[in-house]
């Protein structure tokens, strides 16, 4: 009799669990400069600060926010970038830029090797480095030019019969002086802003459309800023600026309130392979909707949690991640009034197992 329960117990265990739901979250940043005087404004896709020498340009939108940024030499002379004397500053602790790191990279060459890439011009276009599986890409950001080409994902490859295969590893070592010649820039690698959610006891973690909490720059959970020291041509004294910003806002939301599902358009004739074969499915990216945040001085955290609790309500469609085009399909809904009915039969079936059981 103490095995038949065990095994009822353990059937309605199952059946239990199989009822939670995965609920995803997206938590959004934005951001303010702090005490600029008109130095810092957004221009389209960046946030750029700038002055008589050069233009520097910030895009945080990034999973946990990118500080890295591009620097722009306005003048006729090349400026010489100091790293060792370059910080990242995160409430008032500063973290090197240089540290004298290496970086490997492998490489196999050979006329029987086959070369496959993506190709996304928005992506690039949109600078998104992290996400939601594999990128929240923001919508306003893919521009006229690129809606024709966007997130397109192709894969493209050659090859020959001969198999004589060579491999080789390039080793890039970290300047320390970074050297940008007249009028052209260089990007420059930092830190994340916030590499983990925000959490609080007055911000609703888990809300069914949304939580807010705004600050100011002196209660602010995030103050940071890159502080970057260069010297121009001849001249060694140096000067230092500083993009220097808040957190102005952090704002939780539910997936289905910050997320709309784009549709992607065919792959252009000039960018298929000889062996091109059309997807079966319609591809869809995940986008952010236009009017959620300004784009470059913003940036998430994504966090999700399974519960048998409905924190709120799913869309009828679902869509599901395909790895062979990188992008998401849709998928039959998984909840189907048929479950709860099969759920009641078989409960009805375990309560006649007992009951003859314990005859």
């Amino acid at each position: 009799m103490k095995k038949t329960y065990f095994i009822i117990i353990a059937v309605v265990a199952v059946l239990l669990s199989s009822c939670k739901s995965s609920y995803h979250f997206c938590q959004i940043y934005e951001t303010k400069p702090v005490n600029h005087d008109g130095d810092i404004r957004n221009e389209g896709d960046t946030l750029r600060y700038e002055n008589e020498q050069c233009v520097i340009d910030y895009n945080f939108w990034s999973n946990g926010g990118s500080a890295d940024f591009y620097f722009y030499n306005k003048t006729d002379e090349i400026i010489y970038i100091d790293l060792a004397k370059s910080f990242y500053v995160s409430n008032g602790i500063a973290y090197d830029l240089y540290g004298a790191r290496e970086w490997s990279q492998s490489s196999s060459v050979g006329m029987a090797s086959s070369v496959s890439y993506n190709y996304g011009e928005s992506v690039a276009a949109a600078i998104t480095v992290g996400a939601i599986v594999p990128s929240l890409i923001p919508n306003k950001a893919v521009g006229a030019k690129a809606t024709k080409a966007a997130s397109r994902s192709a894969s493209l490859s050659t090859g020959s019969t001969v198999a004589h295969m060579e491999s080789y590893t390039v080793t890039t070592k970290e300047k320390q002086i970074v050297a940008v010649p007249p009028h052209t820039r260089k990007y420059i690698r930092t830190h994340n802003i916030a590499p983990v959610p925000y959490l609080s006891c007055d911000l609703h973690r888990y809300p069914s459309t949304s939580a807010r909490m705004d600050f100011s720059a002196d209660n602010s959970p995030y103050r940071f800023s890159d502080v970057i020291t260069y010297t121009i041509g001849e001249n060694k004294q140096p000067v230092t600026v500083s993009g220097d910003f808040y957190v102005s806002s952090v704002t939780n939301y539910a997936e289905p309130e910050i997320i709309v599902m784009k549709e992607r358009g065919e792959l252009c004739e000039n960018m298929r392979g000889p062996d091109y074969v059309a997807p079966t499915h319609t591809l869809y990216d995940k986008m952010v909707k236009d009017n959620i945040c300004e784009i470059s001085s913003s940036f998430y955290n994504i966090y999700d949690v399974t519960t048998a609790k409905k924190l709120y309500e799913k869309k009828d469609k679902n869509y599901k991640y395909d790895y062979e085009h990188h992008a998401y399909v849709m998928s039959v809904s998984q909840g189907s009034p048929w479950a709860a009915l099969v759920f009641v039969g078989v409960l009805a079936g375990i309560a006649a197992v007992v009951a003859f059981t314990g005859m």
